[in-house]
């Protein structure tokens, strides 16, 4: 190995972050970030009234799974 291998080893040694190692989850900051943003989205969803849309929208595909495309809420299953 020349010198000028073994100097480029050396440097690189200790230019090369070692945060690979030492990384081993999500920090604070990366669970607050999702902490906001789950916020920000719940926030939007009240402020806007969407929740009542939604809730609806989840009930009615909830009823034409169990009742069949086409049928009126509440009204009784037909069972063959």
């Amino acid at each position: 190995m020349n010198s000028l291998t073994k100097l480029w080893v050396t440097l690189s040694a200790f230019v090369v972050p070692k945060s690979e190692k030492d990384d081993r989850g999500a920090g604070i900051v990366e669970y607050a970030a999702i902490l906001i943003l789950v916020a920000a989205i719940a926030a939007a969803v009240f402020s806007l009234g969407l929740a009542q849309r939604i809730s609806d929208g989840i009930g009615a595909a909830i009823t034409e799974i169990l009742q069949g495309p086409g049928s009126q809420p509440g009204a009784p299953s037909e069972t063959p």
